[in-house]
């Protein structure tokens, strides 16, 4: 498989899927990751080999030309994506496991008969910008109600794909309350104003931009849902387990430098780090596939928040041994270790709820805690 192969045939079977992940991974992203990490985006060969593949419409109900691929099997390739590269899977995360289930689960059915076979395909490229409706205090985007449009004001701090997405969901907050989901195109003049591309320590290559939105009119037909703050909290919460999988990837990636580092070193001692990573790696994994299926289950949220904070705190924890077993050549920016300890660092902050965020740094200081504790024995 290589960034040019002609598309594959549409295929139900998650095995296939997964298997496309792993050659794509293997024979595109992986060789690629460090250049790709310090170039200004994400090439669009990537994502021409992801939609080839049928990994940009993984999620797309099959009904709306996609694979209508279960959680677990788009959790399990968005692992393997970003075990190569964790900038194509952030970006691919995006479309594929963000915006397109959510116009996918939304209310406007001539919307997803005409948008999502295009964005299935790859045809059209989208990204989402709504992370700011979970923000206390005033809203940062206003929708105003205008006949057979709204109109949107305001300021989406986080979007990224710029340059590569053609089209955007944007949230933002009516008079009453509710919030808005619209997609809109990019392409809409001077009502959007984009930033410069922020300079990120991590994932710079993800062209991520802030909007100021001046009266941008959406047409009532782009419309996709309309909920209640109550509804986005519990969708929150039903969503928390997905970006675990970035985690893991990382993770994963780390253990694998730590074998191969133990191998060209004859160390058992990094023999058994990374094998002990794989096999927390494992573990966790096998927590998320638990709880993330039973999001109505009493005590999920409690159980979501520990797992995810045990994800984030488990692949920046390898990626920080991956360094540290490299040596002083580990900060060259060039080099595999650096760049998955920066991403670990930005998976801690992915799709972060301020329950996660409590979890996140509560477990990290009980960790500190126990190590104090056998130090002083």
């Amino acid at each position: 498989m290589s960034a040019s192969s002609p598309p594959l045939p549409v295929t139900t079977d998650p095995g296939v899927l997964v298997e496309r992940a792993r050659r794509l991974a293997a024979l595109v992203l992986a060789p690629a990751a460090n250049a790709t990490d310090q170039a200004d985006a994400v090439p669009r060969e990537h994502l021409r080999a992801l939609a080839d593949a049928g990994l940009l419409g993984i999620a797309t109900p099959a009904r709306h030309g996609g694979h209508g691929a279960p959680a677990r099997v788009a959790r399990e390739v968005l692992e393997i994506l970003a075990g190569a590269c964790g900038v194509t899977a952030f970006v691919q995360m995006q479309h594929a496991t963000a915006a397109c289930p959510l116009i996918a689960r939304g209310d406007n059915e001539a919307l997803k008969e005409r948008a999502l076979p295009r964005l299935a395909a790859g045809e059209r490229f989208c990204t989402v910008g709504f992370s700011h409706v979970r923000r206390p205090g005033p809203p940062m985007v206003r929708v105003e109600p205008d006949g057979d449009h709204v109109r949107l004001h305001g300021t989406v701090p986080w979007l990224t794909g710029h340059g590569i997405a053609d089209d955007a969901v944007i949230a933002g907050a009516l008079p009453d309350g509710r919030l808005m989901y619209v997609l809109t195109s990019l392409q809409a003049g001077g009502a959007i104003e984009v930033s410069p591309p922020l300079r990120l320590s991590a994932m710079n290559a993800s062209a991520t931009v802030s909007l100021t939105l001046r009266d941008l009119r959406v047409g009532l037909d782009q419309v996709i849902a309309t909920v209640t703050r109550e509804q986005q909290a519990a969708r929150d919460v039903a969503g928390l387990l997905s970006p675990s999988a970035l985690s893991l990837g990382v993770a994963g990636a780390a253990a694998a430098l730590l074998a191969e580092l133990a191998e060209r070193r004859g160390s058992a001692h990094l023999a058994g780090a990374a094998r002990a990573f794989d096999d927390e790696r494992e573990a966790a994994r096998a927590d998320v596939n638990e709880w993330a299926e039973r999001p109505e289950a009493e005590g999920y949220g409690e159980h979501a928040v520990r797992v995810r904070a045990w994800c984030i705190d488990l692949g920046v924890r390898a990626a920080h041994a991956a360094v540290a077993a490299t040596g002083g050549s580990a900060n060259l920016l060039d080099h595999a270790a650096q760049r998955l300890f920066r991403e670990a660092m930005l998976y801690s902050l992915t799709a972060q709820t301020r329950d996660l965020q409590a979890a996140t740094v509560q477990r990290l200081l009980d960790r500190g805690g126990g190590a104090m504790d056998r130090a002083r024995s």
